[in-house]
């Protein structure tokens, strides 16, 4: 597998940082027992039909070596959850990860109460192969 150096791009109380990364494919396997862990607003919000926005979720801590993939239903009649986030840039898989935001895309015009159910992940255990290889930061 070929390596090469990316930039991971992060956000900052300064602005955007970006740090440069050698990194390569993985090749992992994923196990056939899953877990779901819900999505959970942690504040209000107003919603506009089309609009997209981040939102406060309960935290969802993850360990390293899971991989987390939204369900694609939507358990909320207003919005549909895209992705989620640390809210503080990436968040590897190969260290444990705090999820604190969902980036959410309103079906709806309505509003979002603390405590509603946004959606869905389905959390698979994975293995990495004896090829993988970590990321390694680059100093410049």
């Amino acid at each position: 597998m070929e390596s090469q150096t990316i930039q991971i791009v992060s956000p900052t109380e300064q602005g955007l940082e970006r740090s440069k990364v050698e990194v390569a494919p993985y090749e992992f396997t994923i196990a056939t027992r899953a877990k779901w862990e819900i999505i959970v607003a942690d504040e209000d919000m107003t919603i506009a039909k089309g609009a997209f926005e981040k939102i406060r979720i309960r935290e969802i801590t993850l360990q390293h070596d899971l991989l987390a993939l939204l369900c694609a239903f939507s358990p909320h009649a207003l919005v549909s959850v895209v992705r989620v986030g640390s809210g503080a840039g990436a968040a590897p898989v190969e260290v444990d990860r705090c999820i604190k935001v969902a980036y959410i895309l309103g079906q709806e015009t309505g509003e979002i109460k603390g405590g509603d159910l946004l959606g869905v992940l389905n959390v698979l255990p994975i293995m990495f192969t004896r090829e993988a290889k970590k990321p390694v930061a680059i100093k410049d």
